[in-house]
């Protein structure tokens, strides 16, 4: 007589055959998994390795450093949540200030590290995390004042950037070198140690000028350098992007900035935001979407718009180099990001006077890219002058809107969904000492903020709604869609900018001619 073959579910599997089931699950499938038994839910539940996953999906990091790796779950699972709280609560853990030969006029902050470009030479720090001393590591690299332009930097390759004038301006603008971060030598993975910038027999111009502003940029394993105002034969001026290909914009851009290691976002002053995408790298990048700001009053017009900072996918992990080590546990997952856009309008406002309305919006990078498939679907391949998303299609429901007053820093700090700057007193031109706040735009977060432990907790969460209200100069509403969660310190700092990354808030002190007097930094 033949055995009869029973079924055996999930739940009647041994606890540890059904764990190294449910390990290769992302957090969303876990959720998921949790929901559809009591028996898979403790058993969720009770493991802290898979209930970490869920967590570091919830404040959307990843884990970082190799030190981790033998850290236990339960461990991991407290340092995150203390890391949150850190910002949440606006408990700094220790505060030191940069020497003075960091407050050059051309910086970048990245990585952990603070570069400012001084008198023929760029400095350089590794700035201390919450388990490090206030000890500083600076070193310094030689360059030549006279030809040296911009620079850039990417502590997770060792990789410095440098931007240079041609020794020959007949046959291209500007030569880029790359280097070693550490020791300045020739970079080990560059196929040239010195890549031409604009050059004339690819571009089929004469460059009559190039002293142009520019701006360099490391995403992955690419370069990206913008040129504005480029004086070029028969008396031309245009803006270029310069990769493996160059683009050349004959109308002009104001601003360029990669959401993605194969798109990017193009801003120009009249009101548009265009979407390009690398998916040919023998090509140049193809427009695949375009969409218009909220439209404007009469005799109003759009004058600046450009990009805040923001991490750039691929210059993350992973560290293939074993002598660098991100200096704190955890960073902001790239899967999704809050992307910050600054516009200047300008024109005859609501008192008849000539006037100028500052602003800044935000809008998360999966909702742009969401918006690309939106185009496509709608009115299928951009054209020259095809037709553009109407503001009131995309704006209102995806982006939230802040009017940044005279006396405020128009760009915010951003890093990862959170935002800080100095709060200003509207009705006074001040340099005094500030406050600083910070949003956090994590939709998780606002989700589930009524569940949250909020003890101590000084802060406030600001949901996110639909509106009809239409503001001067606009005649369409702004967006206020996106909920964060807010909080303002209670102690007040010399500051009159920001810069931020995922466990640091640096305090930049100016003169009155906007010369760099003094850099605090604030460890999380």
């Amino acid at each position: 007589m033949g055995h009869t073959l029973r079924a055996t579910t999930l739940v009647h599997l041994p606890p540890e055959l059904l764990y190294l089931i449910l390990s290769p699950l992302d957090a969303y499938d876990l959720v998921r998994v949790r929901q559809t038994c009591k028996a898979l839910k403790v058993m969720i539940d009770n493991s802290e390795m898979l209930q970490y996953v869920i967590d570091l999906s919830y404040f959307q990091m990843i884990p970082m450093g190799t030190s981790e790796m033998d850290v236990p779950p339960a461990t991991c699972r407290k340092r995150l949540r203390q890391h949150d709280a850190a910002w949440q609560r606006f408990e700094y853990k220790q505060k030191c200030t940069l020497p003075s030969m960091m407050l050059g006029p051309i910086f970048e902050f990245l990585g952990g590290v603070y570069g400012s470009a001084g008198e023929g030479c760029i400095h350089f720090t590794r700035l201390p995390s919450a388990t490090d001393s206030n000890d500083l590591h600076c070193w310094s690299h030689p360059v030549d004042a006279t030809t040296s332009v911009d620079f850039t930097f990417c502590a997770a390759q060792d990789l410095l950037v440098v931007v240079a004038y041609s020794p020959d301006p007949r046959t291209h603008a500007y030569d880029i070198h790359l280097r070693s971060l550490t020791t300045n030598d020739v970079h080990t993975d560059a196929a040239q140690p010195i890549l031409k910038a604009l050059d004339k027999d690819i571009i089929d111009r004469e460059i009559i000028q190039s002293t142009s502003p520019v701006s360099v940029q490391i995403m992955g394993n690419y370069i990206s350098m913008l040129l504005w105002g480029v004086v070029v034969n028969e008396g031309m001026v245009g803006d270029y992007m310069q990769m493996w290909f160059i683009l050349w914009f004959h109308n002009g851009i104001n601003d360029c900035s990669f959401i993605a290691e194969d798109k990017f976002l193009v801003l120009d002053s009249r009101g548009t935001v265009e979407i390009y995408h690398v998916a040919d790298k023998s090509k140049p990048p193809q427009c695949t979407a375009k969409f218009f700001l909220p439209s404007l009053m009469n005799h109003v017009s759009y004058t600046e718009a450009f990009a805040g900072e923001n991490i750039i996918p691929g210059s993350m992990p992973p560290y293939s180099r074993k002598s660098y080590q991100p200096s704190c546990s955890f960073h902001p997952s790239t899967n999704d990001q809050l992307i910050a856009i600054h516009v200047s309008v300008t024109g005859t406002m609501d008192t008849n006077t000539f006037d100028i309305h500052r602003y800044s919006f935000f809008i998360l990078r999966s909702a742009i890219l969401e918006l690309e498939s939106l185009f496509a679907r709608t009115y299928g391949q951009p054209t020259l002058n095809g037709p553009k998303l109407l503001w009131s299609t995309w704006g209102p429901q995806h982006t939230t809107w802040f009017r940044v007053q005279r006396n405020e820093d128009w760009q915010s700090s951003l890093y990862g969904f959170r935002v800080v700057e100095p709060i200003s007193d509207p009705f006074e031109v001040s340099r005094e000492s500030r406050r600083l706040r910070i949003r956090d735009f994590n939709p998780h977060i606002a989700r589930n903020y009524h569940a949250q432990d909020k003890l101590d907790w000084r802060g406030r969460l600001v949901e996110g709604e639909l509106t009809s209200t239409i503001s001067c100069p606009f005649t369409e509403p702004l967006g206020s869609a996106l909920p964060y969660r807010e909080i303002v310190s209670e102690g007040l700092f010399d500051v009159d900018d920001t810069l931020m990354d995922e466990s640091r808030i640096l305090l930049l002190k100016k003169d009155e001619f906007e010369e760099l007097q003094q850099i605090d930094v604030l460890v999380f």
